[in-house]
């Protein structure tokens, strides 16, 4: 099984890449080399600017919590941050690094069943929020280029997506934790089983908790919200800097349906080639220059290292310190 999704993850990786390459070259790799030379070094930025999105979305995370209770917010921060870095470098289908911040705060914070009951939610909702943001991409964009057959095909995905989440959401609800917990319960030994079923009823019973604090909840879709209003300023950043002109209302079109076609791709590692053509497919719409679109995609993939690596970095060492921690631990027991 292991081997089927390693292989199907090479192909897609292998199909992305060459999708990129051949977008790079069809926009004049010497063009899109050109605006980078305007830019230079000051694409660092684009990392430094990032940190506002971490952390706005680890204010809404914190709106989960019970209040006086939760973590301190620089765990909620620095656990986004590695989420982040995950999700953008590991093929992991958008989801592992949520994994990694549910077990980040419950090792450093004591509180394994919240954390994970509010990553969960906070998944969904971010989920929902951003298909909140694409429609708002969508209705500026229907404002400045008017109905056509790209953007209909978006909306008819956007509404899919909807469904889909609407389906998981009552799945939740319904208690999808403990029946996955079953399930794969009945492949283990009994004493195993039973502490898998046990953990997964528990976590429902935290989900549906954190459902009940719908004051919260809109508190942390507002957060949300506005998290991806703020990373499409990534955009707007990249053409200033390039000495381009670019409004804030192409920033977020560009943003919100590049990141729609990344999460749609969820198979390819980092949206490889995806997330770039859509940036080209939605620039194209706004009337900007392929090479200019092309060298902002090439920025973005300059920032995920950027944020990535020392994300990585923190988390390996963190990791590293939990572990001789616990032996010092064991070994005085």
């Amino acid at each position: 099984m292991k081997g089927k999704i390693g292989a199907t993850t090479g192909i897609a990786a292998l199909l992305g890449s060459g999708l990129l390459a051949w977008l790079l070259a069809r926009a004049g790799l010497g063009e899109i080399i050109a605006v980078f030379s305007l830019v230079g070094w000051n694409l660092l930025w684009l990392a430094g600017y990032r940190v506002i999105p971490i952390l706005v979305d680890a204010l809404g995370w914190r709106q989960l919590f019970v209040p006086g209770t939760g973590p301190p917010f620089i765990d909620l921060a620095l656990a986004r941050w590695v989420a982040e870095s995950v999700n953008t470098l590991f093929p992991v289908g958008q989801v592992g690094g949520h994994v990694v911040r549910a077990r980040l705060i419950g090792r450093i914070d004591r509180c394994a069943g919240e954390a994970g009951g509010t990553v969960v939610v906070d998944f969904t909702i971010g989920l929902l929020t951003q298909a909140l943001f694409t429609l708002l991409g969508l209705a500026l964009l229907l404002h400045q280029s008017g109905m056509n057959r790209d953007t209909s095909g978006i909306f008819i995905g956007l509404l899919a997506a909807l469904a889909v989440l609407g389906c998981f959401f009552l799945s939740q609800k319904a208690g999808l934790f403990g029946f996955a917990a079953g399930k794969v319960g009945r492949l283990l030994k009994e004493e195993r089983a039973l502490t898998l079923v046990s953990s997964g009823r528990d976590l429902d019973a935290v989900v549906n908790t954190i459902y009940g604090r719908r004051s919260r909840l809109f508190r942390c879709l507002l957060w949300r919200l506005l998290g991806w209003v703020c990373k499409s300023g990534e955009n707007w950043l990249f053409f200033y800097l390039a000495g381009a002109a670019m409004t804030p209302a192409q920033a977020i079109i560009l943003e919100s349906i590049s990141t729609a076609f990344r999460s749609a791709a969820f198979v390819v590692p980092g949206g490889l080639g995806v997330q770039d053509g859509g940036l080209l497919l939605t620039g194209s719409l706004l009337g900007l220059a392929p090479q200019e679109v092309m060298a902002l995609a090439l920025g973005k993939r300059f920032r995920e290292l950027a944020v990535g690596l020392p994300g990585l970095a923190w988390w390996a060492l963190t990791a590293s310190a939990g572990r001789r921690q616990e032996q010092k631990t064991s070994g005085g027991s």
